[in-house]
């Protein structure tokens, strides 16, 4: 059926629907679960059909006419079923739906069924209107380039649109099929010695596949206005068909894992959900639990209900109850069905994982540890997300590898690849942090990459930045500064965000809650992996905390995930020789620096009120600007001032920044001229650099060192230790000193501050030295030739499939 035909008056009937009769599991999700098919009554499936506007029903259980027989009397409805076959020259198994037959064809199609040219045959003497069911699934045997193409000679309908596979899966059923064209099912027919069924490309069928009643009618398929069953069965041996409807997601697969697991453990007395809660659950999912709510007049439980507390929030979240009530005012769906269930588990995980978190939440029964029990809640509601996403992800790689066999390679560079950048910082006042909110804003002009960056918290959101809220927060490890926590974000919804936004790779920038759940989920759907290198973790850790099994425990951490890695990126040469000495594959690593933008730092900022501000009378002024805490080396600088300050008394040093050790760097400069002045941003924070003399940043744990850059920018010679990437930034003698420890820090500081010209030699040639840094622009563009190299990586695993004939007309 063409476009234009589909304004006019059609009738609509879902072609592939299960009921509770389906017991031949042929499901491999199901069966690894080890759930039955269906627990959908024939009734209610004949009823929610036609509520979902379908205008004529029919069952096709697995192997049996049991169900659609039970509602055969009903008024426009007949008896189908959904055949398992097999090539016999390999084995390898097939599923056809075949419509309005009788008890007597099925018993010949029973015995039969083993060989699928037999079975084919005898459909086509018996006038059967029959289909291809899903035809790229594996069904447990690998599926080649010679079984597609005995299918495409065999089958003259396929089923075009499946309502539990992919978007991926279905359009590539779609190409396949609209590729065989006469000229190329005849090379075929030679090449296999089989005589086409069919005198072009097949014509397509669509149908749900459901079989927990939550997506039923979702996919249908179209024919010109029947006015009997038999006019419809007409149509669709003639070809006159068009699939519509929705392709399968992660959603749907997982609520019906979801609800078939529930049905059964209450058909069979489990108590999985709490007496509270079943009244609801039972709604959602569409199935009576048995032992509901007591009744109001009813004796208490001697026992708490873990669901009692979770009613109480539910019915307190304001939020949660105006979106369940805006979508329970839709029209009877599958969209309507499958909105409520998400909005349910999703509140309910975000709920758990934040009592988790965050150690609070509802009581729980049988005395078992309240928090363990929160976790272990946690995994079940996502478990069923993870694996339906997994499995989707799988069959989707297939069916893209298939039709890259098929067709051939398409030609590189004709997809913007998505990337999506995790990371657990991006309003903070720090080097990452800012390096994220550059990258965010380039993403929004690039014409190669698509990015979006992925954080939490509060603020503002645009296409290329999403900020989700977090489930709960956790302490920064050994970080003093109790306002500075590690949002975790919610694991569905980051999988529902990857999904949705379709990301072909997934760049970790942080190893904290945000990165680490974006590994889970790019683990599951098979995505590549990228991670920066941006802070020395196990060099902090033995600072914060002295404690050498730490520092071990973080650098293995580090290790494994990088490990999981296609690239890593390190910031500077000594970080990646650093990295290398600790076993990350060097053939791996790839150099991201940075920019600096000079423009925006420049020596013309210079303001006489900041000089006041930073310096007072002081005649030469030592900038420090960073986080202030002890890794980052500020109590070696506040014994260098002292040492120098005791030489050159007109000395001042001006502190820029905030962090845990503020009040003890403040106290171990008692004597020193020096000011704090916060943090600084923008206008100030330029204008602080050029107004200032001297830099010094004598941190050993840098693995960039960017304010080194925006001082140089600012026209400022720079103090920087040996040790740490910032000495990298810095060439010794000529923009700069490099300093081997404390006592060559002061001697330094006295040196450029009793020398006015080396002073001014020095920033002059450090301004030289940042104008000819690569740009931002220059450095993100080197980032997205990496991004494309990933992408173009075969994945391993891949399965390899070869056709010797491929359609003529492609």
């Amino acid at each position: 059926m063409t476009a234009a035909q589909s304004s006019t008056p059609v009738s609509r009937v879902d072609l592939h629907l299960h009921s509770r009769a389906s017991t031949d599991t042929g499901n491999w999700v199901l069966r690894q679960a080890v759930l039955p098919e269906s627990y959908t009554e024939p009734l209610e499936a004949y009823r929610v059909a036609k509520a979902r506007g379908m205008d004529f029903v029919t069952l096709t259980d697995h192997n049996t006419l049991s169900g659609a027989l039970e509602i055969a009397h009903l008024p426009d409805a007949f008896v189908s079923v959904e055949v398992t076959t097999r090539f016999t020259h390999d084995d390898t198994p097939l599923h056809v739906l075949v419509w309005g037959l009788d008890e007597r064809q099925w018993d010949d199609i029973d015995h039969l069924r083993p060989n699928v040219s037999e079975l084919v045959d005898y459909l086509q003497a018996a006038d059967l209107a029959h289909a291809l069911a899903h035809p790229l699934q594996r069904l447990g045997a690998d599926l080649t380039a010679d079984h597609i193409e005995r299918c495409l000679l065999l089958f003259p309908i396929w089923e075009g649109i499946n309502g539990s596979r992919t978007r991926a899966g279905n359009g590539m059923t779609q190409q396949i099929a609209q590729a065989a064209l006469p000229d190329y099912l005849a090379k075929l027919a030679d090449k296999h010695g089989m005589t086409p069924r069919g005198d072009g490309p097949p014509a397509l069928t669509a149908g749900s596949d459901d079989h927990a009643l939550l997506d039923a009618a979702s996919a249908w398929t179209e024919t010109p206005a029947a006015d009997s069953v038999t006019g419809l069965l007409r149509h669709i041996k003639q070809g006159r068909t068009r699939p519509a409807g929705t392709d399968g997601s992660t959603t749907g697969l997982a609520h019906a894992m979801l609800s078939l697991a529930i049905k059964s453990h209450a058909e069979n007395g489990a108590a999985i959900i709490p007496p509270a809660a079943r009244g609801l659950v039972g709604r959602l999912i569409g199935f009576d639990i048995a032992g509901g709510p007591p009744s109001p007049g009813g004796s208490p439980s001697p026992a708490p209900d873990f669901g009692v507390d979770f009613a109480a929030r539910a019915i307190s979240d304001i939020r949660l109850l105006r979106t369940y009530r805006r979508i329970d005012r839709r029209p009877e769906s599958a969209d309507r069905s499958q909105a409520l269930l998400r909005l349910a588990t999703e509140w309910g995980h975000s709920q758990l994982a934040s009592a988790a978190i965050n150690r609070s939440g509802p009581s729980v029964p049988g005395g078992l540890n309240q928090r363990l029990t929160q976790l272990l809640g946690v995994g079940a509601l996502a478990a069923p997300y993870f694996a339906a996403a997994a499995y989707h992800a799988s069959e989707a790689r297939f069916a893209t590898a298939l039709g890259q066999e098929f067709f051939g390679t398409p030609p590189a560079g004709g997809k913007r690849v998505r990337v999506g950048m995790f990371t657990d910082t991006f309003d903070e006042i720090n080097g990452v942090a800012g390096t994220m909110r550059r990258l965010a804003q380039h993403a929004e002009h690039s014409k190669r990459i698509s990015m979006t960056v992925i954080t939490t918290g509060e603020g503002v959101a645009s296409d290329h930045l999403v900020r989700l809220l977090p489930v709960g927060s956790l302490p920064l490890p050994a970080y003093l500064d109790p306002s500075w926590r590690l949002g975790v974000p919610s694991a569905l919804e980051l999988l529902r965000l990857i999904e949705e936004r379709g990301l072909d790779v997934i760049h970790i920038a942080t190893p904290g809650p945000v990165g680490l759940c974006a590994l889970l989920v790019a683990r599951t759907l098979g995505l590549p992996v990228v991670v920066s290198h941006h802070t020395e973790l196990a060099r902090y850790a033995l600072e914060l905390t002295g404690d050498r099994l730490a520092a071990e425990v973080a650098t293995l951490g580090l290790r494994w995930l990088y490990g999981q890695a296609r690239r890593v990126y390190v910031p500077s040469r000594h970080v990646g020789a650093g990295l290398a000495d600790e076993g990350v594959d060097p053939s791996r690593m790839i150099l991201f620096g940075r920019g600096v933008d000079v423009v925006r730092f420049d020596p013309t900022h210079r303001s006489t009120a900041m000089r006041r501000r930073i310096g007072g009378k002081a005649s030469t002024v030592v900038l420090y600007v960073g986080r202030l805490s002890k890794e980052k080396g500020i109590f070696s600088l506040a014994q260098a001032m002292r040492t120098a300050s005791a030489t050159s008394p007109a000395l001042r040093l001006a502190v820029v920044g905030d962090g845990p050790d503020r009040d003890a760097m403040a106290a171990a400069l008692t004597g020193v001229s020096h000011t704090f002045l916060g943090t600084l941003t923008g206008q100030d924070l330029a204008a602080a650099y050029a107004s200032a003399d001297i830099f010094c940043l004598p941190s050993e744990t840098e693995t960039f060192g960017q304010v080194v850059l925006e001082a140089a920018a600012s026209g400022l010679p720079a103090i920087v230790s040996d040790r740490g990437a910032a000495a990298e930034q810095v060439e010794d003698e000529v923009t700069g000193l490099v300093a081997p420890g404390t006592a060559a820090i002061a001697q330094a500081i006295e040196r450029l501050a009793g020398d006015a010209v080396l002073r001014r030699r020095m920033g002059v040639a450090a301004r030289l030295s940042a104008r000819r840094r690569p740009s931002w622009e220059t450095v993100f563009g080197q980032l997205e030739d990496s991004y494309l190299d990933v992408f173009e990586e075969p994945a391993q695993g891949q399965p390899v499939m070869r056709f010797s004939t491929r359609p003529a007309s492609v």
